[in-house]
């Protein structure tokens, strides 16, 4: 097998395999590098998606998902709760068969897999893998890194990826068995006792499992996000039986640059992530498809829309939700119980069809003094 490709995709995480499966349909040769053994595990993820961000870049199979959701049940840091009814909203995804799914759909196309392949240097036109042990090195025409938060691909072609405290959100995950759950509502808990500057989630896996996380800013504590997810569980559900333990981290920045001459970022590498819910395989997807298809573009020497695709698809949103993740992190419990009987007063009792949160915000903002002040901003 040649050693030249023109095109290497670092990371099978969703980002990467959509890359893949999207440039190789165009007859260019494909090398997929995944430093894990499997992939699809290990698993860092809530592996909530919502059909709205997904619908028109993939179509999601029965078999991938572990839960259809109707709705959430949203919780006030006094403990009250109210629940939206919100049929269209969702699944909670299987990520071990939905990545391997999409690796597949990408090998399908003609990609070449490699697993227990991790990039360790690039060189040139040479990505170098530790692969089994034994270095190797692979030409490329072109690159896309989906290699994750940490992207060592982006540090490699000149891009400042470090992360301040304010950049990231840190999140600590128990897959959890044998508890009684609405198995078809996601809890999403909002308060400092819970998880100081992101929140709290009950993400259902089954009739009686499901992911329970927390996502916590590390300037509004310096408490570990462990210890609340301890402390949380052993309230509410010391009778659970915890079968996975996951923790990671989330950026809540966007880079000043995630593309060059030979290279583009994509998925988390490229910081594609919902800052205020941390919600990040739709982008991924989204991110690497458009990187797919402008990278061939690339290779055939014509002119590509990459970053204008980017910007129109993805983000916009981000930037709105940066903007409103920094009100957020301003705020105190008695704020969080005003916005908590505002979402009430909205939401309650009603069937609905789409969240529009830009209207959410409007009706924030104008609800009382302190949070016009605070959010005023986000609107205007």
């Amino acid at each position: 097998m040649s050693n030249n490709f023109d095109l290497i995709i670092i990371g099978a995480g969703p980002a990467g395999s959509a890359a893949a499966f999207t440039a190789a349909k165009e007859n260019i040769s494909v090398l997929l590098l995944e430093e894990h053994p499997k992939i699809g595990i290990p698993v860092v993820c809530a592996e909530g998606l919502s059909k709205s961000t997904i619908k028109d870049y993939l179509d999601i199979k029965p078999e991938w998902i572990s839960r259809n959701l109707f709705g959430s049940i949203i919780r006030g840091p006094d403990g009250e709760e109210f629940k939206m009814e919100f049929p269209e909203c969702g699944w909670i995804l299987d990520r071990k068969i939905f990545d391997a799914a999409l690796a597949n759909m990408a090998k399908a196309q003609g990609t070449v897999i490699k697993t227990s392949a991790k990039a360790i240097n690039i060189e040139n036109d040479e990505v170098i893998v530790n692969e089994s042990n034994e270095e190797k090195r692979y030409k490329f025409k072109f690159l896309i890194g989906a290699d994750g938060i940490a992207s060592n691909v982006g540090k490699w072609m000149g891009i400042n990826t470090r992360l301040n405290l304010n950049d990231i959100v840190v999140c600590a995950q128990y897959l959890i068995e044998g508890i009684k759950i609405e198995s078809q509502y996601t809890h999403l808990i909002i308060g400092d006792e819970y998880a100081p500057g992101g929140y709290a989630w009950i993400f259902p896996k089954s009739d009686n499992s499901a992911n329970i996380g927390l996502g916590i800013s590390p300037v509004k504590t310096k408490k570990k996000a462990i210890h609340f997810l301890d402390k949380w569980v052993k309230k509410e559900f010391a009778n659970g039986k915890i079968t996975e333990k996951r923790f990671g981290g989330v950026p809540a920045t966007l880079l000043k640059r995630f593309s060059g001459k030979n290279f583009f970022l994509a998925g988390d590498a490229a910081r594609f992530v919902n800052p205020l819910n941390g919600a990040g395989i739709a982008n991924a997807v989204k991110s690497g498809i458009i990187a797919g298809r402008n990278a061939v573009l690339r290779l055939k020497g014509k002119k590509d829309y990459f970053e204008a695709e980017i910007k129109k698809e993805i983000l916009k949103e981000i930037k709105f939700h940066h903007r409103i993740r920094k009100a957020y992190l301003k705020l105190t419990d008695k704020e969080y119980n005003e916005i908590f009987k505002i979402g009430k007063k909205v939401y309650e009792g009603k069937r609905i069809g789409h969240i529009n949160m830009y209207h959410l915000v409007k009706e924030i903002v104008f609800s009382s003094p302190r949070l016009f002040y605070i959010g005023f901003g986000l609107l205007f």
